[in-house]
C-alpha cells in the first residue's frame, strides 16, 4: 500500500477480542488503524503500540460512548480534523445479555438496543458521510448467527432483536450507497472461542468459531475483488442454529 497515500480502517470496540483481532489484521495490510474504546483505556493503549511495532502503520486510539449520539458525532469530527480519509468501518461494539425475557430490567433493555442498534446507527451513518466525497468505502457491521428469521429467542429476545435490525441497516445502507462506490455488508459469527456462552453440543461441526475465521471474512469483504458484494450477511457458524 501506498504510504504517501495511507488508508484508514476505524474499528469500534477493538481494544481487545475479534475488535482487535481485526484490527491487527488490517494492520498487517497496510492500513492504518484507529482504535476506539469505552473503558479499555490501558488494553486500547497497549493494542495501539503492538500494532505499531509489529507493522509500523500509523495507529492511536480514540474514546467515545457509541450510544450517546453527541459522542459519536464528536468521535467522527475528531477524526475528520486530522484529514483522516476514512477507507473501512467496522461496526463491532454490541452489548450482549442473556436472560429470561420477564427478568429483563427496563434499563437493560434499553442497554442492549442502544448497543447494538441505535450505536450502528449512529456510527454507519456518519462513516458513510465521511466516505461519499470519494467514492469508496467499506462498510462491515458485525451480526449474529442466523439473523432474518421471526421467531422466539428465549434468554437474548433484545439482543436479537437489536442484531436483526442493525441487518436491516445493513440492507438499507447497502441499497442507498450502491451509486456511491461504497460496500456494507454483515459479518455474522457463531460461538467464537470468545464468546460468553459456549453451547458446543448445539455446533454442527463440532467445535468454536476461531477469530481468524471471521477475520478472513472480514479480510474477503474489504478487498478490492469485493466491491460487487454488497448487502450480504455471512454467517461464519459451522451451521450453528440452521
Amino acid at each position: 500500500m501506498n504510504n504517501s497515500n495511507p488508508k484508514y480502517a476505524l474499528i469500534t470496540g477493538s481494544s481487545t477480542g475479534l475488535g482487535k483481532a481485526m484490527a491487527l489484521a488490517l494492520a498487517q495490510q497496510g492500513y492504518c488503524i484507529i482504535i476506539h474504546y469505552l473503558h479499555s483505556q490501558s488494553e486500547a493503549e497497549q493494542t495501539v503500540t503492538e500494532i505499531s511495532h509489529e507493522t509500523g502503520v500509523d495507529c492511536f486510539s480514540i474514546q467515545a460512548d457509541l450510544c450517546d449520539s453527541k459522542q459519536v458525532v464528536a468521535l467522527f469530527d475528531a477524526i475528520k480534523a486530522k484529514g483522516i480519509v476514512l477507507n473501512i468501518f467496522i461496526q463491532n461494539v454490541g452489548n450482549y445479555l442473556k436472560k429470561n425475557i420477564l427478568e429483563t430490567e427496563f434499563e437493560e433493555w434499553n442497554a442492549i438496543i442502544n448497543s447494538n442498534l441505535n450505536a450502528t446507527f449512529y456510527c454507519n451513518r456518519l462513516a458513510a458521510k465521511m466516505m461519499i466525497p470519494n467514492k469508496s468505502g467499506r462498510i462491515i457491521n458485525i451480526g449474529f448467527a442466523n439473523l432474518g428469521q421471526v421467531t422466539a429467542k428465549k434468554m437474548i429476545a433484545p439482543y436479537y432483536i437489536a442484531k436483526n435490525g442493525v441487518l436491516i441497516i445493513t440492507k438499507t445502507l447497502a441499497a442507498e450507497l450502491a451509486g456511491e462506490g461504497i460496500t456494507v455488508n454483515m459479518v455474522s459469527p457463531g460461538v467464537l472461542e470468545t464468546s460468553i456462552s459456549k453451547p458446543l453440543h448445539e455446533i454442527p461441526v463440532g467445535r468454536l468459531a476461531t477469530l481468524e475465521e471471521t477475520v478472513r471474512t472480514v479480510l474477503f469483504l474489504t478487498a478490492e475483488d469485493s466491491n460487487y458484494i454488497t448487502g450480504a450477511n455471512l454467517d461464519i457458524a459451522g451451521g450453528w442454529r440452521l
